[in-house]
């Protein structure tokens, strides 16, 4: 009988594990590959924000010096007593645009000083051209994007590459808007059209050559400018008038120069 008893206990396993400890156990072992998995998952995350830095920080820095400049512009240019009622900005172009030039006089006289409750403004510290991809990171660039944005400038007057890059960048607006007037019915044989990812024609542009050129502003080399509004202007009135003062005074080849 003790020699059963004997026999018995020397076929008892020595250590018995409870259930709560292998519980434990088991908890233990699934917070260890569970903190391995999310230290795994950290380095991957590290490694993309690493390689996303590497690859596009100049895009992200360019982003965001272009929200610092709207936003810069937009509370200036907001809270400025003499802001002008329209401003033109010409890109690639060094002729004088002051506001005694023929340009912004002529325009001036044609709408009629009584009927400008403010000043005209033109700016051609602007120079770029993207045709080359690189100049989408061109300072002036970001500016003027930061012009149109802030409806500090309500239309551009440049070359066919800048203007369609300008419609890509969103920052034109679509001429058949009824918010920008009649300007799409007026001068449909004069416009340009940029064709978007989904292949839709907009027409983003007016051409202005003879106006340009009548004008006495200096030529683009392929003797052809463009005019293209911002979409984020608050009145398009006054830019109106101007695109038909561009095209009038093609038509009438008799603009002075404003060199």
């Amino acid at each position: 009988m003790d020699a059963a008893r004997s026999a018995s206990h020397a076929s008892t396993p020595k250590y018995i594990v409870s259930a709560k400890q292998k519980e434990d156990v088991y908890e233990k072992a699934d917070n260890h590959g569970r903190r391995k998995t999310e230290d795994q998952r950290d380095g991957l995350h590290t490694q993309k924000i690493g390689y996303i830095w590497d690859y596009y920080k100049l895009w992200i820095i360019g982003a965001v010096v272009l929200v610092g400049l709207v936003v810069y512009f937009t509370v200036v240019f907001a809270t400025r007593e003499d802001k002008p009622i329209l401003d033109v900005v010409l890109v690639n172009n060094y002729d004088d645009v002051s506001e005694d030039c023929r340009l912004a006089q002529g325009f001036v006289s044609y709408v009629g000083e009584e009927n400008l409750p403010g000043r005209v403004t033109f700016d051609n510290n602007a120079f770029f051209n993207l045709a080359n991809n690189s100049d989408y990171k061109n300072s002036y660039y970001m500016k003027v994007l930061a012009y149109l944005e802030a409806d500090t400038a309500q239309a551009v007057l440049c070359q066919y590459d800048n203007l369609i890059g300008l419609a890509k960048s969103g920052r034109l607006a679509d001429l058949s808007d009824e918010k920008v007037g009649d300007i799409y019915d007026k001068y449909k044989d004069r416009i340009i059209y940029y064709e978007d990812e989904e292949g839709k024609k907009i027409p983003v542009g007016i051409d202005v050559s003879e106006g340009y050129k009548a004008a006495g502003l200096t030529e683009y080399t392929d003797g052809k400018a463009y005019i293209g509004l911002s979409a984020y202007a608050a009145d398009y009135g006054y830019v109106e008038k101007f695109v038909d003062y561009m095209v009038e005074l093609g038509i009438q080849s008799g603009g002075a120069g404003c060199r």
